[in-house]
């Protein structure tokens, strides 16, 4: 019910009172018509108006007052300079054109000059000039000094400035009489630093005069006033001829310069890169008398610093003129500044043999008393590590002259006196102090906004240290190292152990901390409970799964505000330095088993499943540095060859340069990114010492399982993977015959290699998937086998037996030899002796059917390298044992990790040990030996080789450098030889085959999965672990066939009961030969025999006790007869062990 209605169907009348227009559909109107809306409008209207009107007079009185004050101003000023030009034609009339009559009237005339000199009006410079001329002659005639003069000139100065800042360029005439009274007023005052930066800048700014006049008021400042070296800072952050520099180098002080420039703050020394290269180039080149002064270090050092990530110092310099070049090419180069030949030559004379040696001699201690050691040695560490940073491909030649200590040395007791004071310094800084105390303040530590000078005077020390004792490492022997050499150890073995747990507190948080180091917005993990900033790491949480635009540009964050030196660059330092002792302890074991360890600092139970996602996430992002290695392969074909760049091609490089320095940098952040998201993985890849070998053997295991569901469409059992082909096959219409063909293949007995290279060669990574092996003998008949995994294993074993045999005859190439402990690793010379083949057979060495032997050769090393890597892939162990140098390589691949230069292999006289014993001590001789006696030995920078077959060797002479035979070992580069040798035998000599080898082994297992172990963690994971051979485990994962399956009631056979009883007694040298003669291993997987692929079996072959046990070993199986007693069970198995009987055997 509607209360309102009437029954009427007529609108009611409604009364509109606004005055407002009742028609709906009139246009709307924004001022009111009328009514009391129309008269307050009217009334604001009014106001408004009046308003205005006030304000328009009170304009109109301002403009008038200004305009009154202008036009007295102007006859003010014409009347002054109407007095001053009378006074001045008087004097001319009287022929007093020259010298005013005194001082005072000089004076006056100056005074009654400044009062109406504008430097836009052009008769006031012309006045300028003519007093200065005529001052000048004064100055001669009557003393014009002291009292008010001072200041009288300085003002003087300030008008020729104005002058000459406000000229229109047409009369060069008056510029350059204006020039000469600027001069002959700087010359006559103190020019405080304001007033000297004023000074050459307005001078830098004048184009096109009098070139004599310049130079004469450049140079004028310098002879009166030492604050004026301040303001040619200004001068010299500009390009400047050379005629210009030869002339301030023979009129300037170098070591006011310096001093002034280092007195400078940081802010004003240039606001732009070019600026401050500039004046890096020419302060280098004014002051190259004074390289020895602290001064000269200092400012050096800040210019260098400021500049390492802006100018590529070691690129190919620039043949063009200082001023061209930069108008051409500084200016059109945002980063990535190239040098010109000016720059290249001042700048690379700072990398001197004999300055930086005798860099510590100003720490002696009789010379400088506490408090400036440590002064000195914060800017000699900061100097230091300034030029490690800008000259990388020199930075060994400076650690090593470091190293050296000073040229004039008299006594070798001192041998590293460098990194023993800087190792001092570094100990007892704050800033070591707090991180090895606690790993929890390293991130507030890192990340502080406003680092103190004293923590960047740390950071510098420390550094500086790293970097001296990472080079130190490489070139030291064990015995030096921990101390029983004739020389002492760089720092004291009881002060490793502190400096380990040092490096292993900063580098923990610079990778588990590195989304927030790097600035990068990932998902937090789940909570693990630990309460601090790490946990979000250490639970199994979601993943970031693309990389947001914003850190696709994010630039590194900087250590403690020093320019340069970037969590990138500290996270290589540690990385490097970490890596090096780890390997060291590896070989010595001076530091506690467990010292290496932290997984304190990580839930253990969610890290395998965190890692394992971390690696799964990463492959999401990893993908999209293909398309700059397209580009950068596209534009390396674009650079040039080497030499001195100029013109056009210059300008065309500079920019290129920069483009790939802009890819560069992108790359560089996607790479942080992807360690922000995988903070475990880049654990594992770059400190895996930090977990457990077990843990990080599981990982491996998890790895491969990963790959394996991925490639074989989530079915890792081969018979499954072999059915889903199947099925595949048929529904797209093929024959699925031949699309399984590739993975089958038939292998002749001591054939086996050659077959298998013929045969899977061609499959590439594809080896990963599942084979099927047929064995035939010699009249082609198929051998009975099971190919459930072991006949597979067969092959694999029988392939490495043979290819890896050093005394095998059925090889015609010997690929691998083997050292003194029977290790074996690459025939060095097997190339040459391939290629010496083919000459005796009248083939010349670029003949077409030769390269293509040698073509082949490495074919086969790469194929061995699959061959081994498909036994790690499929858990299958082989008794094969490798040198720890070339194990090493596997490990140190370089460029996966973060250290790409530390962490890649580098041979060193330690690892030719595991190659030559001999060599190793004669080197070490060598190293020890006294100055005089090494120059007797008669060495030079040669090798010779042994190369061709053994009965028909030839010496073959190698250069290790260029002009090696002409150039003798001498005491001082006896260093150099060692690391020349060192370098080829380990590397050089057999660097063909090995990275066709490790190729190969790279296509079926990442190398960054293998960055997870050391050489002998390596070791154990091909052929298993050296520990005793555990029964127990064994009999628990042992399968069993025939007679002798376990049956409802779990007893095991009687038979099966004594064989244990047997293999609990034996010896584990006994254990270890059973368990070879069923497996071909003598050692068991590291995880325990539940990892044995196929398992341990065990079937019975009859009753009569006469028999002895034979072995299928491709299955890992015992066929063992039914013994009655312990006694014929120990006589018969050791007896078939010991005989070497096997499948054959009945």
């Amino acid at each position: 019910m509607y209360q309102t209605f009437t029954g009427s169907a007529r609108r009611p009348r409604q009364v509109n009172l606004s005055g407002r227009p009742t028609n709906p559909f009139a246009a709307a109107s924004s001022a009111p018509t009328s009514g009391s809306q129309s008269a307050v409008a009217s009334a604001e209207r009014e106001r408004a108006a009046r308003q205005r009107k006030r304000e328009e007079l009170q304009a109109s009185a301002r403009i008038q007052k200004v305009w009154r004050g202008h036009s007295a101003r102007r006859r003010t000023f014409r009347a002054w300079r109407q007095i001053w030009d009378e006074l001045e034609e008087q004097a001319s009339a009287k022929q007093q054109r020259g010298a005013y009559a005194n001082a005072e009237e000089s004076l006056t005339q100056l005074r009654r000059l400044l009062l109406f000199f504008r430097g836009r009006e052009g008769g006031d410079r012309k006045r300028l000039g003519w007093y200065g001329m005529r001052q000048m002659a004064t100055a001669d005639a009557v003393r014009c000094e002291g009292g008010p003069w001072p200041e009288a000139y300085l003002k003087l100065e300030r008008a020729c400035i104005s002058s000459l800042r406000l000229r229109d360029g047409t009369d060069t005439e008056t510029d350059r009489v204006t020039l000469m009274t600027l001069a002959f007023a700087a010359r006559r005052t103190t020019l405080r630093e304001k007033d000297a930066t004023e000074y050459y800048d307005a001078l830098m700014a004048l184009r096109e005069v009098h070139a004599d006049a310049l130079q004469n008021a450049l140079l004028a400042p310098l002879q009166s006033s030492p604050e004026a070296y301040v303001g040619l800072a200004v001068l010299l952050s500009r390009p400047l001829a050379v005629d210009m520099m030869d002339l301030l180098r023979v009129s300037i002080d170098s070591p006011t310069l310096v001093s002034a420039l280092a007195s400078i703050q940081e802010h004003r020394l240039g606001d732009t890169a070019r600026a401050r290269l500039w004046l890096l180039g020419n302060t280098i080149f004014l002051a190259a008398t004074t390289q020895a002064s602290d001064s000269f270090t200092a400012i050096i050092s800040r210019l260098l610093g400021s500049l390492a990530d802006e100018v590529d110092f070691e690129g190919t310099p620039i043949d063009m003129e200082n001023v061209s070049f930069d108008q051409d090419v500084l200016r059109k180069v945002s980063s990535g500044l190239p040098l010109n030949k000016f720059l290249d030559k001042q700048i690379s004379s700072l990398i001197n043999q004999e300055s930086i040696r005798n860099l510590l001699i100003r720490q002696s201690p009789h010379t400088s008393n506490g408090t400036n050691r440590v002064a000195n040695t914060q800017l000699l560490a900061g100097y230091a590590l300034t030029l490690l940073r800008c000259f990388p491909r020199k930075a060994d030649d400076i650690r090593m002259w470091l190293y050296l200590g000073p040229t004039n040395k008299r006594t070798d007791d001192q041998a590293l006196p460098a990194t023993q004071y800087f190792w001092s310094a570094a100990r007892s800084s704050s800033v070591f102090g707090t991180i090895e105390q606690n790993s929890r303040t390293v991130l507030p530590l890192i990340k502080t906004p406003t680092p103190t000078a004293e923590m960047r005077d740390d950071w510098t020390v420390i550094l500086v240290f790293l970097e001296l004792y990472t080079f130190l490492l490489k070139i030291m022997d064990d015995e030096e190292f921990v101390g029983s050499g004739r020389r002492p150890s760089a720092i004291p073995l009881t002060n490793v152990a502190d400096l380990v747990t040092f490096l292993k507190n900063l580098g923990f948080v610079l990778y588990f901390n590195a989304s927030d180091l790097n600035n990068t917005d990932t998902a937090s993990a789940a909570k693990d409970g630990q309460g601090s900033s790490l946990s979000r790491h250490f639970g199994h949480g979601t993943l970031v799964a693309g990389m947001p635009k914003k850190d696709a540009e994010s630039k590194p964050l900087v250590v403690a505000g020093l320019s340069g030196l970037t969590i990138d660059y500290l996270k290589g330092l540690v990385t490097g330095l970490l890596r090096a002792i780890y390997e060291r302890d590896s070989r010595r074991h001076f530091l506690p088993a467990d010292h290496w360890l932290l997984t304190s600092r990580f839930n253990m139970e969610q890290f395998i499943p965190g890692v394992v996602a971390e690696e799964e996430s990463r492959h999401q992002v990893q993908e999209q540095d293909d398309e700059d290695k397209d580009d950068t392969a596209a534009d390396s074909d674009d650079e040039p060859a080497g030499g001195i760049m100029s013109g056009a091609g210059a300008r065309a490089g500079a920019l290129r340069s920069q483009e790939n320095r802009a890819r560069a940098q992108r790359k560089a952040s996607r790479k942080r990114y992807l360690e922000s998201v995988a903070p475990r993985l880049e654990i594992l890849q770059n400190m895996p010492f930090f977990i457990p070998f077990t843990t990080r053997v599981e990982i491996f295991r998890q790895f491969v399982g990963l790959d394996q569901e991925k490639r074989r469409n989530g079915h890792t059992d081969p018979d499954l993977w072999r059915q889903s082909m199947f099925v595949q096959a048929t529904q797209h219409g093929v024959d699925p015959r031949h699309m399984l063909a590739r993975h089958h293949a038939k292998i002749r007995r001591k054939n086996e290699f050659d077959d298998a290279f013929r045969e899977f060669y061609d499959l590439g990574a594809s080896l990963k998937e599942p084979i099927q092996i047929t064995f035939v003998d010699e009249f082609d008949i198929a051998e009975a086998g099971i190919d459930g995994g072991g006949v597979t294993k067969e092959f694999l074993t029988s392939v490495i037996n043979q290819a890896f045999d050093v005394e095998s005859d059925t090889m015609p190439e010997k690929f691998f030899v083997e050292n003194d402990k029977h290790l074996l690793y690459p025939n060095p010379t097997a190339l040459e002796d391939l290629k010496l083949k083919w000459q005796s057979m009248g083939f010349p060495q670029n003949h077409p059917e030769s390269r293509a032997a040698v073509k082949e050769l490495l074919q086969q090393y790469e194929f061995l390298g699959r061959i081994i890597g498909k036994c790690l892939y499929e858990g299958i162990l082989v008794d094969v044992n490798f040198a720890g140098f070339f194990l090493k390589k596997w490990a140190l691949t370089g460029g996966t990790g973060q250290a790409t230069l530390e962490s890649g292999y580098r041979a060193n006289i330690n690892d030719l040990r595991d190659l030559d014993e001999g060599l190793y001590k004669g080197l070490l001789s060598l190293k020890n030996a006294p100055a005089d006696e090494v120059e007797s030995l008669g060495l030079t920078f040669t090798v010779d080789d042994m190369i061709g077959p053994d009965e028909k060797k030839q010496v073959v002479e190698r250069e290790l450098i260029p002009n090696g035979a002409n150039e003798p070992v001498t005491a001082q580069n006896r260093l150099l030889y060692i690391n020349a040798i060192s370098r080829y035998r380990l590397q050089g000599q057999s660097a063909a085959q090995t990275n066709a080898f490790l190729r190969g082994l790279g296509s079926i297992v990442q190398p960054s999965w293998l960055n997870m172990f050391n050489q002998s963690e390596l070791q154990t994971l091909i052929g298993g672990s050296g520990s005793a051979i555990d029964v127990a485990d064994l009999r628990r994962n042992t399968l069993y066939g025939g007679t002798y399956v376990v049956g409802d009631d779990d007893a095991e056979h009687p038979s099966i009961q004594l064989f244990w009883n047997v293999m609990e007694k034996l010896p584990d040298a006994d254990r270890r030969a059973v368990l070879k003669f069923v497996t071909s291993t003598p050692r068991g997987p590291l995880l325990g025999f539940e990892y044995l692929n196929p398992r341990f079996s065990i079937r019975d072959s009859g009753s009569d006790e006469g028999r002895w046990p034979s072995t299928s070993t491709c299955v890992n199986l015992l066929k063992l007869p039914m013994y009655r007693s312990e006694e014929v069970m120990k006589s018969r198995l050791l007896a078939a062990v010991r005989s070497g009987a096997g499948f054959d055997l009945s």
